[in-house]
């Protein structure tokens, strides 16, 4: 029971753990970037420049977090181009719907599918409840304090981390843990396919004896004439 709960919270493999823990270490900092760098500009270099900043910061972010998702599909052996294609046809239908502009769609709806999409690439590589919903809460914290043409794009500097806690908080009890139940799901599934495949090749008589008995008593017949 030990080792079940272990395997739930740290993960399989320490190591694919650890390299998770890394992209999850990684993406943070981009997102914290994205209210630092901006911060840090209008402070000690100038005070115009400031939104380029906030740009170019948030590009960087959605740029890390789409290439988190092409490193955690090679780690869990998943074919990158299908969890990317996946988002984009959501990003799409929203795009076509004209629900929210073409802003909000890059800088905030798309990076917050796929970080979804991340909590379920890492349930799938390794399972560890810890390691995915990191890469989503902490992110998702430090993006949403200062992410343009968000919901907090308006607010002041103590509510915007007010909003983003909050926002980080139930994104990970939603979007988050929904990942990481469908990607566990799906690595039980696959992992239930493969046990029959192996047990298949280790006993093939037993294949033999199942045909054997599916055949028909006339075709038996036929056969011995």
């Amino acid at each position: 029971m030990s080792d079940s709960v272990r395997q739930f919270v740290v993960g399989r493999d320490r190591t694919v753990t650890r390299r998770i823990l890394l992209i999850a270490t990684a993406l943070s900092i981009a997102a914290f970037g994205t209210l630092a760098v901006p911060t840090f500009w209008e402070r000690y270099v100038s005070s115009t420049g400031v939104e380029t900043m906030q740009m170019a910061t948030a590009v960087g972010f959605v740029i890390s977090v789409v290439a988190s998702v092409y490193v955690l599909s090679k780690t869990g052996g998943v074919n990158p181009y299908v969890p990317t294609a996946a988002v984009f046809v959501v990003l799409t239908s929203y795009g076509v719907t004209g629900i929210v502009s073409g802003q909000q769609l890059v800088f905030f709806i798309g990076p917050s599918i796929f970080l979804g999409i991340l909590a379920a690439l890492a349930a799938y590589a390794n399972d560890g409840a810890l390691a995915s919903l990191s890469i989503v809460f902490f992110p998702v914290l430090g993006y949403m304090a200062n992410a343009p043409y968000g919901i907090a794009d308006s607010l002041g500097s103590l509510d915007r981390l007010r909003f983003a806690l909050i926002f980080s908080l139930l994104f990970t009890f939603s979007i988050g843990i929904g990942g990481f139940l469908v990607g566990a799901l799906i690595r039980r599934v696959v992992d239930y396919a493969e046990l029959i495949s192996i047990e298949k090749l280790k006993h093939p008589e037993v294949i033999e004896s199942e045909r054997s008995t599916e055949q028909r008593p006339g075709d038996a017949e036929s056969a011995d004439e």
